[in-house]
């Protein structure tokens, strides 16, 4: 029954995503320091319940997971600096990308996943129909110079999410052999850690230490720690059980539609009648292609 809903797994953590990378638009925190509470925060408190959990023996799933943990330390203080500048909408809008880069490489990592892809023709051609109305949406929200700007900013962290997410979909596999549970478990933990550490190192250098307690900073980055475990454990559950990763970036890469309604919403909280945001039309042509994507499983 887990298995079958994938799909809402991976919905719920593109939601919960889009939350997180909205609460720095408002609160706009260090980068530095947002990570702090995604990484060095966030493994504290998981430490909490470590007893419960059985610890994976595979040293593969702890190499794989140390560099995890680092290359979601330098994507993630990029996305939230793009947020902080550019506003979470015009962020989400550009990360969906990664989609069809993902789905090429994970079909070079599993080519018997290609061929009998490619064996179902009108498969094959919906794919590439969806990655291009993927690529032509994002080419429509680049029209600003203000979101070019921010595509030229995250395009090394949209390099760095293909990695990521075929890294997460084989960590979990490798971990599950003790459970899935445990898996999800550890990989959150071990990658919160080392995600953390060289932003804290960082931050500590360069920055007053007690900007961590000024309250408005304080519960942003809260917000942040518990939305990203929950986002993980939602992630992780759904690409276990997924065929190919890309389907899962897909579901979540739709936080953009859910951005734009927590700007409709906060914007007329605020009493502003116009904010400039993404392209209507790109928005729905990522949307109906994103869904078609998933379909396709």
């Amino acid at each position: 029954m887990i298995g079958e809903l994938w799909w809402f797994w991976a919905l719920l953590s593109g939601i919960i995503s889009s939350s997180t990378i909205y609460a720095n638009q408002i609160c706009k925190m260090p980068s530095s320091l947002m990570m702090i509470y995604r990484g060095i925060f966030m493994c504290l408190f998981l430490t909490i319940f470590s007893y419960w959990f059985e610890v994976p023996r595979s040293p593969l799933f702890w190499v794989l997971g140390v560099i995890q943990g680092l290359i979601i330390s330098y994507v993630d203080k990029k996305t939230f600096l793009c947020s902080r500048i550019f506003g979470g909408e015009i962020t989400a809008s550009i990360k969906p990308f990664a989609i069809a880069l993902i789905l090429v490489f994970w079909w070079l990592v599993k080519p018997d996943q290609f061929w009998d892809t490619l064996n179902n023709p009108f498969q094959f051609l919906l794919t590439v129909g969806c990655v291009i109305g993927i690529v032509t949406a994002l080419l429509m929200i680049r029209r600003t110079s203000l979101s070019k700007d921010a595509f030229i900013l995250l395009l090394p962290a949209l390099i760095g999410s293909i990695a990521i997410d075929i890294n997460n979909k084989q960590i979990t596999t490798v971990g599950a052999s003790q459970g899935l549970g445990n898996s999800i478990f550890w990989y959150c933990w071990i990658t919160a850690l080392f995600s953390g550490l060289p932003n804290a190192v960082k931050f500590i250098r360069k920055r007053d230490w007690r900007l961590i307690f000024v309250p408005k900073y304080m519960i942003g980055g809260l917000l942040v720690m518990l939305g990203f475990i929950i986002a993980n454990i939602t992630k992780n559950t759904a690409m276990y059980y997924a065929q190919n990763p890309a389907y899962v970036t897909a579901l979540i890469s739709l936080y953009p539609v859910w951005i734009v309604i927590w700007n409709k919403f906060y914007y007329r909280y605020q009493k502003v009648e116009k904010f400039s945001g993404c392209d209507i039309w790109a928005v729905i042509i990522l949307l109906i292609s994103t869904i078609l994507l998933v379909l396709i499983q």
